[in-house]
């Protein structure tokens, strides 16, 4: 049985309840975890907050922290393929992947970030005769970060290594649905030698173990990747001590090709877009905005290569498509599709549904003819589901890609360098990819418009405004003080 990681030391949680992870693959059993309840993320919290009010930690050189941060992605690297297999075991994804992307862009993280620690600076306001006005970035204090189930080890590196980059202590919820490779991170960690109570990991559901830890008044700020329901919950427990947020929610990316594009190249980020981790991916290209002259040429192109595409054991380093994460995602997914044949959408792709409510196996699913207004191309599937629209010209491409609740990432297809920026600008979202190029780099922010969050995720001047606090420092140099009221 896997247990909490609390104060630097392994402990079962006070009520010895625990939650059984399986293999969507297989539905096999792979392990035990501990729940923690309020007594535990109470321990949690204090734990954090004395490592920080009396620490080590926040103290540190920053040369040394950033060492133990650089040691720590070097500890991830030595065991890729122990890290790499257990998120394909937890969650369905093929080993090509986890290998080839998910564990590598983990220690790249944890490798970039060690670079920022000591690069922290403030300011100086020297333009007074008689004053000098200094202001410090300080460390925030004790993070809540909660991560989701589709990228475990990702994820948990985007928001630790930031985190603790800039002097903070945090406590870690991982997805009850994916919480492995977090407890082998912190193992990592404590292998490294970070101080107790640096890293706390917790496991248990979100309404129950997530919302104790959010609205413990031990906590300075929240940092939450998953839903915009959820994010919507995070908002109102962040009153309780007037935390401060930063939410990565929800996403419903365009893919817009315009006459110009090389198709060639589309083809692949397209099926890269939507089909990559079967879709369940807050920046997957679940919309197909093409011209209506290449509507015909493109699809027939984007049929024939995903209908080539392997999809089976996750474990086969062979098979490109693996599983949806649980049982009760994939029946959520299923039902998208099956109003989305309601609601008159045509079905151009598609492959027998699984039949067994327990069987995770989820075909690639294609739709044509699809209209800004069904459900389909309005909320966020989260499953191998690609909706087709096309368009007329530049403004009715920019008016379909807008006309969505949310704003994470977009796509842009076209060899007009000039249509290419001057789109870009006009698109409500936070992070625009011209041509393929939006592979996620550390020092890149992510930002979300409307609904899709609030605050950046990564960047280096993002990330200092986000996990520091300002101080300023008033400091008079005159000689001569006139006391109030003369």
């Amino acid at each position: 049985m896997k247990q909490l990681y609390l104060d630097g030391v392994w402990t079962d949680g006070a009520a010895g309840r625990t939650w059984t992870v399986t293999n969507p693959a297989t539905g096999e059993h792979l392990d035990e975890v501990a729940v923690a309840e309020s007594a535990d993320v109470d321990r949690a919290v204090r734990a954090a907050r004395r490592a920080f009010d009396e620490g080590p930690w926040p103290r540190l050189d920053p040369l040394v922290r950033g060492r133990m941060l650089h040691q720590l992605a070097e500890r991830i690297r030595g065991r890729l393929e122990e890290l790499a297999m257990t998120d394909t075991l937890n969650i369905g994804k093929p080993i090509r992947d986890t290998r080839g992307f998910d564990v590598p862009c983990a220690a790249d993280l944890f490798e970039s970030y060690a670079g920022l620690a000591d690069k922290i600076a403030g300011k100086c306001y020297g333009t007074l005769p008689d004053n000098v006005t200094l202001q410090f970035r300080e460390p925030l204090g004790a993070v809540a970060a909660i991560v989701p189930w589709n990228f475990p080890l990702t994820n948990a590196a985007i928001k630790l290594a930031p985190i603790l980059a800039c002097g903070n202590t945090v406590v870690l919820k991982p997805s009850e649905v994916s919480p492995l490779s977090a407890l082998m991170l912190a193992e990592l960690a404590h292998e490294v030698g970070f101080p107790p109570g640096v890293l706390n990991v917790i496991h248990g559901t979100g309404a129950e173990t997530g919302a104790a830890l959010v609205r413990h008044p031990g906590i300075d700020k929240i940092t939450f990747t998953g839903r915009h329901q959820t994010g919507v919950q995070m908002l109102e427990a962040a009153k309780i001590g007037m935390k401060s947020v930063m939410l990565e929610l929800g996403g419903k990316t365009p893919s817009v090709v315009f006459p110009d594009a090389p198709l060639e190249h589309v083809v692949n980020g397209v099926i890269t877009g939507i089909f990559f981790n079967l879709g369940q991916v807050c920046v997957a290209g679940s919309r197909l905005l093409v011209h209506e002259s290449q509507h015909d040429e493109l699809l027939e192109r984007i049929l024939a290569k995903v209908k080539a595409l392997r999809q089976g054991d996750p474990t086969d380093p062979n098979n490109h498509l693996g599983c949806l994460a649980t049982p009760l995602h994939c029946a959520n997914v299923r039902r998208y599709v099956e109003q989305a044949h309601q609601e008159g959408a045509l079905p151009v792709l598609t492959g027998p549904l699984p039949a067994d409510p327990q069987d995770c196996f989820f075909p690639p699913t294609i739709f044509d003819r699809v209209t800004a207004s069904m459900t389909i191309a309005r909320e966020e599937v989260f499953g191998p589901v690609l909706s087709v629209l096309t368009f007329r010209d530049e403004d009715d491409a920019v008016r379909l890609a807008n006309d969505c609740e949310f704003g994470l990432m977009a796509n842009l297809w076209t060899s007009d360098g000039g249509r290419a920026l001057r789109v870009a600008r006009r698109l409500r979202a936070g992070r625009i990819a011209v041509n393929g190029g939006g592979a996620l780099r550390p020092n890149v922010p992510v930002f979300g418009y409307k609904l899709s969050g609030i605050g950046a995720e990564l960047g280096f001047d993002e990330t200092v405004h986000e996990y520091t606090n300002s101080k300023s420092v008033l400091y008079s140099l005159a000689t001569e003080k006139t006391p109030w009221p003369e």
